[in-house]
């Protein structure tokens, strides 16, 4: 994908704040996007030129939505408090809960993809 330097390091920016808030590991991302944990690690730190297949896979294992990854961060950082909410309110605070809710998330998903 062409990006600009701008946007690439807006996307930078992007990924290091998902990839802490995910609290995945990178062995956890490797296994979900079929990417080495080591270059999930170089990606995760930025350490990127451009925007290649595995940068798009680790965004979308950490919550970041290509389609609108060049966003401006304002309007992301609105629509993604605006869920955070919605997801709060329906979490009870266990890891079952959570648990629930990934399964009913993942099934979306997975339904969207077709």
């Amino acid at each position: 994908m062409k990006a600009t330097e701008e946007e690439i390091s807006a996307l930078r920016q992007r990924i290091a704040t998902a990839r802490a808030a995910s609290l995945l590991s990178d062995t956890e991302i490797g296994s979900l996007t079929r990417v080495h944990p080591s270059q999930v690690g170089r990606i995760c730190r930025g350490e990127f030129k451009t925007i290649s297949n595995s940068v798009v896979q680790i965004c979308k294992a950490i919550g970041i939505q290509m389609e609108t990854a060049l966003l401006n961060a304002s309007e992301e950082g609105v629509a993604w408090r605006k869920l955070e909410a919605s997801l709060r309110s329906l979490w009870d605070n266990t890891p079952e809960g959570a648990d629930k809710i990934v399964r009913v998330l993942d099934t979306i998903q997975s339904l969207r993809r077709g």
